[in-house]
């Protein structure tokens, strides 16, 4: 069931939340200003690590910088959230493109914001694996590139399977989402390392659920900021 509540209405522009992903932002610009950063995906080590919600909130805060032209892009075609996040139909997306039964043009969707576009899964498929590993999803990219300043992919998490692996290629970089106080060391060496060999450039680890695991004086109602979403609390190490 689709749901009708978008995240972005739920997202206050002046939380504590907003203002980690601005700075979030900020930094990455400052960190690589000499590199081209404009297809971005963001992964994590296994299911559950909040990626989908921190891919929707990082796009939100790129378009409203400056008026950047900006689209998130659901890769995520076998758990797909995107849709659900923005709440907005599933189909026409990137399976239905990667397959030739659309145009990219045709699949755009609108969000609340008016630099902020969303391309969601698309259709079911049986192997997401097959389609990225075709010579489609090159193009695919090089046309979305076309029409967007900011490319934000949220892509299945890295350990069950390797389609975000296969992206590597159309990506400038990645950053990479984990649990505080869930997920295992060694199940994030593993990713990292997996990322790596495959030639994934990592720009940074964000790491989410900070709240939850912190001693109450590094929480931020400490010091009276409001809570508008509980998933998404950013850090970049």
């Amino acid at each position: 069931m689709e749901t009708t509540q978008n995240i972005i209405e739920m997202f206050d522009d002046e939380s504590a939340e907003a203002n980690e992903f601005r700075r979030l932002y900020s930094k990455m610009k400052n960190l690589y200003s000499g590199r081209e950063l404009k297809n971005l995906l963001v992964t994590s080590a296994t299911i559950s690590e909040g990626k989908s919600t921190t891919a929707a909130l990082l796009a939100a805060t790129i378009a409203r910088y400056r008026d950047t032209k900006t689209i998130i892009v659901d890769c995520d075609l076998r758990r797909p959230r995107i849709h659900q996040l923005f709440g907005v139909a599933k189909e026409d997306g990137v399976a239905d493109v990667l397959m030739g039964k659309k145009r990219l043009d045709a699949c755009f969707k609108q969000s609340p914001l008016e630099n902020l576009k969303i391309l969601t899964s698309g259709g079911i498929i049986d192997n997401p694996t097959e389609l990225f590993n075709s010579s489609r999803m090159k193009d695919l990219f090089s046309e979305i590139k076309f029409y967007f300043d900011a490319i934000i992919v949220d892509t299945p998490p890295v350990i069950p399977v390797t389609d975000s692996l296969i992206l590597s290629t159309e990506m400038d970089g990645a950053l990479f989402v984990l649990k505080a106080g869930q997920t295992q060391k060694a199940v994030v060496n593993r990713a990292v390392e997996l990322m790596k060999n495959s030639g994934l450039n990592i720009l940074g680890v964000i790491v989410n659920n900070m709240k939850g695991v912190l001693p109450y004086y590094y929480d931020y109602k400490y010091y009276g900021y409001k809570y508008y979403t509980k998933d998404a609390h950013p850090q970049v190490a």
